[in-house]
C-alpha cells in the first residue's frame, strides 16, 4: 500500500457508531485505490473504536490511531502526523464522499498543479436524502482558479471548512499548517493559513463531499462556552491575518464573520439575555475593529443593531436583538441566510479602502 498512496484521508471519529460504518464504506468504495484511510478513534466512549478496528482487519489500507479525547483539531493533527499520500483530504465521520471524490480531486489539483483545491459540496438529510442543491451555484461558480484578492468570485467559494478540499502534503508540512486546538473554529484557522500561505488554488463545481445535518449535532449548538471559544478563536485568526501582511483580506474575512456571529447571537434559544450581554461585552474588541480597518457595511436589517452595540447600549441592544429574532423566525431559511451574510455590493463598497490596507 505504501508504494504509491495518491490520498491520504483522515477521519476523525468520536462517539459515531451510529454514522462510521456509512463514512468508511464510503471511502472504501473510492474509484480511486491508491488511497490510505486514517480513521481516528478520538477517545470514543461508544463502538466507534471497536468498528474502525473491524474495518481495519478487512482493508490493508486503513490505519487506525486510537488516542485520548482532545478534540476534531487535535484528532486531525494525528492523522497529518502519520499520513503518506502526495495530497491529503478530510472526512467527518457522519458525513459521505461521493464514490468518485478522491479520484476527481486527485486528477483536479494533479492538472491544476496548485496548493490545495476546493470541492462543491451538497446538504444531505439524517437518513442521507440529498438536498436539491449544491453549496455553490453550479452556474455562476465554474471551475476556475482562486485568488485571495478576488474579492468577486474567489471569495465566495473560499469557505472555512477543511472538509470539501484537497490538499498538497508537502505544501501543508513545509509551511507548517496544523491545526490550532480551537474550540470551535478549528477548521477556520486551518483554512485561513492555507490560503495565507498558499501559492495558488482552485475550484471545482464537481460535488464532492455530502454534509449530514445531523439534528441539535454539537457544531449547531450556540452556547455561551460556543461563543466564548469562538471569540478565542477570532483572536488567534486575526492575529495570524496580521503576522502574515495580509489585513486587507482580512477585512472581507471580518465583514462576513461578522454579521455571521451577530445572527447567531441573535438566533440562540440557549443564551439569556444577560448572558448575551455579556458576549458582547467579551466580543467588544472584535467589533471596535469595524472602525480600525474601515468596515460600517452589514446587511440593511442589523443596522440599528449594530449601532447600538458599537456605542455599548446593551440594554437597547438586547430589545432589538428580541425583535430581530421573531423577524427571523417568520421568514423562509433562504432569506435568513442571505441576510446573515454580505452581499457582492457590500465588498464593492469596501474594495475603495483596498490600498489603503496593502501589505499592512
Amino acid at each position: 500500500m505504501e508504494k504509491d498512496i495518491k490520498v491520504s484521508v483522515i477521519v476523525p471519529v468520536y462517539n459515531a457508531e451510529k454514522y462510521v460504518k456509512e463514512a468508511i464504506e464510503s471511502l472504501i468504495g473510492q474509484t480511486l485505490k491508491e488511497i490510505q484511510i486514517i480513521l481516528v478513534d478520538d477517545g470514543s466512549k461508544d463502538n466507534s473504536g471497536k468498528i474502525c478496528d473491524e474495518y481495519a482487519t478487512k482493508d490493508e489500507r486503513i490505519s487506525v490511531i486510537h488516542k485520548e479525547n482532545g478534540g476534531q483539531a487535535d484528532a486531525r493533527n494525528a492523522g497529518i502526523s502519520i499520513a503518506k499520500g502526495k495530497y491529503i483530504m478530510f472526512l467527518d465521520a457522519d458525513d459521505l464522499f461521493e464514490k468518485d471524490s478522491c479520484e476527481s480531486m486527485y486528477k483536479t489539483i494533479e492538472k491544476s498543479k496548485t496548493d490545495y483545491v476546493i470541492g462543491n459540496y451538497q446538504m444531505i438529510d439524517e437518513d442521507g436524502k440529498k438536498w436539491q442543491n449544491p453549496a455553490f451555484d453550479t452556474d455562476k461558480y465554474k471551475e476556475f482558479r482562486l485568488d485571495i484578492h478576488d474579492y468577486r468570485k474567489s471569495f465566495f467559494v473560499m469557505n472555512s471548512t477543511v472538509w470539501n478540499k484537497i490538499y498538497n502534503t508537502k505544501f501543508l508540512k513545509e509551511k507548517g499548517v496544523v491545526f490550532k486546538i480551537l474550540k470551535p473554529s478549528e477548521d477556520d484557522y486551518f483554512t485561513s493559513l492555507c490560503y495565507i500561505k498558499a501559492n495558488d488554488g482552485y475550484y471545482t463545481s464537481k460535488v464532492m463531499y455530502l454534509y449530514r445535518n445531523v439534528p441539535n449535532s454539537t457544531s449547531k449548538k450556540c452556547s455561551l462556552e460556543y461563543f466564548k471559544g469562538i471569540n478565542k478563536a477570532y483572536k488567534v485568526i486575526y492575529e495570524s491575518f496580521k503576522a502574515n501582511n495580509e489585513i486587507n483580506y482580512y477585512r472581507y474575512v471580518y465583514a462576513k464573520k461578522n454579521a455571521y456571529v451577530v445572527c447567531q447571537l441573535i438566533d440562540t434559544e440557549e443564551l439569556s439575555d444577560s448572558e448575551k450581554i455579556e458576549c458582547l461585552k467579551e466580543f467588544e474588541w472584535y467589533f471596535n475593529l469595524s472602525n480600525e480597518l474601515k468596515i460600517d457595511i452589514v446587511h440593511n436589517t442589523l443596522k440599528k443593531l449594530m449601532a447600538l452595540i458599537k456605542s455599548k447600549d446593551y440594554d437597547n441592544a438586547i430589545i432589538e436583538m428580541n425583535i430581530l429574532k421573531e423577524y427571523r423566525k417568520s421568514i423562509p431559511d433562504n432569506i435568513r441566510k442571505r441576510i446573515s451574510f454580505p452581499t457582492l455590493e457590500n465588498y464593492e463598497q469596501m474594495a475603495k479602502y483596498n490600498d489603503e490596507f496593502k501589505n499592512k
